[in-house]
């Protein structure tokens, strides 16, 4: 099994629907996301709510799969999670309460393969 280390994502301002902050490469097949751990900071004077979800490839952001959900975020605070084992093809996704409010960082994780 190989470790690959790579920039995840670019710093996102999250929207008020749920989008795309990480895919996991979907080849080869064994891909693995282990390890994650993502900031969410509130840039704002007021708290915000904070979704995180980790869809599966082929999935849709629900309940079922949110790993942070409605958390609220003090002004000017975060909030660290840690992110699930994601297997290939699968997603991490992100919204907040307010647009332009909540900024998601992926501060660490490693992708493992067979």
């Amino acid at each position: 099994m190989t470790t690959s280390y790579s920039n995840f994502m670019a710093p996102t301002v999250l929207t008020t629907s749920a989008a795309d902050l990480v895919t996991v490469a979907a080849t080869p097949t064994t891909n693995l996301l282990r390890g994650g751990r993502m900031r969410l900071t509130n840039t704002t004077g007021g708290a915000v709510t904070a979704t995180l979800y980790a869809v599966p490839a082929a999935g849709t952001a629900s309940d079922a799969n949110a790993f942070i959900k409605a958390k609220s975020i003090a002004a000017n605070d975060y909030l660290d999670g840690d992110v699930p084992i994601m297997p290939a093809g699968s997603k991490v996704q992100g919204l907040a309460g307010a647009a332009t409010s909540i900024t998601a960082h992926m501060l660490s994780g490693s992708v493992y393969s067979a």
